[in-house]
């Protein structure tokens, strides 16, 4: 007796570990963060890079383009962007992109002469 006991208990451990009880597949999503000043020009840029940390870079670009990706994230990552002159000031332009999978980078939230945006991945 004791023996078929554990034999439908593992039998319905196995059906219970293969049922999937997500309606939505697991997907890693990547984010983009792009900053365009002037060129040669010192920048701050801070980002999010896993929930809770941040990266700072502070540096000059000869074209003034800066752009850094980081993921896997998951869905709920708040992308945080923050960006300036060292000496002071918003740079042109800076945008958020997020791409799902292998998907490409597709545009999330940008603005002209902003110091910083913000973006929930979803």
């Amino acid at each position: 007796m004791k023996n078929v006991i554990i034999a439908i208990l593992f039998i319905g451990s196995l059906i219970l570990t293969g049922c999937n009880h997500n309606d939505e597949p697991i997907s890693d999503y990547y984010v983009r963060y792009t900053a365009i000043a002037k060129p040669n020009a010192n920048v701050r840029m801070s980002f999010s890079t896993e929930p809770g940390k941040y990266k700072l870079i502070q540096t000059s670009m000869p074209d003034g383009k800066f752009q850094y990706s980081v993921g896997p994230v998951n869905k709920g990552f708040k992308a945080d962007l923050i960006v300036s002159y060292e000496g002071g000031g918003s740079v042109e332009f800076i945008s958020i992109e997020v791409a799902k999978g292998p998907e490409p980078f597709v545009l999330k939230k940008s603005g002209t002469n902003f110091y910083d945006l913000e973006y929930i991945v979803e």
